[in-house]
């Protein structure tokens, strides 16, 4: 019954029950004291993985469940029938103690590279050309200043006169991807990594970090795996292959 109950209050948590279901489950909450303070006792739980172990979440739930049922089982075969009392493992807070526990113990050992851990980008200066000079001027220092959503402005203005200057595109996918604009940060990406600029390999690198922020391991490992050993991002693809 509380496995039942613990997927309820996921399928809450996470956003996936209709309206009706969430009507439903928010009246119960209401009118009924003892499932608001399981659901609210396993929120406060289920938020640690959630903010920190996101990941690996549906397997430690996955050893919570199975640690209840063999406490229920256990308790029914060594208890005199009369005597068993019902395991409410979110109200009395064992289960909470063991997803702590195996939790921290995951996160400690096997927490996975962050974003912010590889985005280091360093300060630009654009190559100006002409009647840009003062748009391109702005853009450089609207980008150093990690003003990401006046940069792009710039750039746009900017690859709205070169629309092939590879430079701008480049730099306005950094733009892109730090305010999480992904689908077109990765369209500009993938056409420079085909190209023979200096900005190819950095461009692979970058995708990389786009799957990396949006936490899509596979995809992530699949890109790393195409950057050539004598790039100068090899070194750093290599490391977040190991930290993977």
């Amino acid at each position: 019954m509380e496995s039942e109950a613990n997927e309820l209050f996921i399928s809450y948590l996470d956003n996936d029950l209709s309206t009706a279901e969430r009507e439903l489950f928010e009246k119960r909450l209401s009118e009924d004291s003892v499932f608001s303070e399981e659901f609210y006792e396993f929120k406060s739980i289920y938020a640690v993985l959630e903010n920190r172990l996101s990941y690996q979440r549906a397997s430690v739930l996955e050893t919570i469940n199975q640690a209840d049922t063999n406490y229920k089982s256990e308790s029914a075969t060594t208890i005199p029938k009369k005597k068993v009392i019902e395991f409410r493992p979110w109200k009395y807070g064992i289960a909470a103690t063991i997803l702590l526990a195996v939790g921290l113990f995951l996160f400690n050992n096997f927490q996975k590279p962050s974003y912010s851990d590889y985005a280091t980008h360093e300060n630009i200066s654009l190559t100006m050309r002409g009647n840009t000079d003062e748009i391109a001027k702005n853009a450089e220092i609207a980008f150093n200043a990690k003003n990401y959503e006046e940069a792009l402005k710039y750039f746009n203005q900017l690859l709205s006169v070169s629309s092939e200057n590879i430079q701008y595109q480049y730099y306005r996918s950094v733009a892109l991807i730090e305010m999480n604009k992904y689908e077109d940060a990765e369209t500009l990406l993938k056409d420079i990594s085909k190209g023979n600029s200096v900005y190819a390999s950095k461009a692979t690198w970058l995708l990389a970090l786009s799957s990396l922020k949006q936490k899509n391991y596979i995809e992530l490992k699949e890109i790393l795996n195409t950057i050539p050993s004598d790039a100068p991002e090899y070194k750093n693809a290599q490391r977040l292959l190991t930290e993977l």
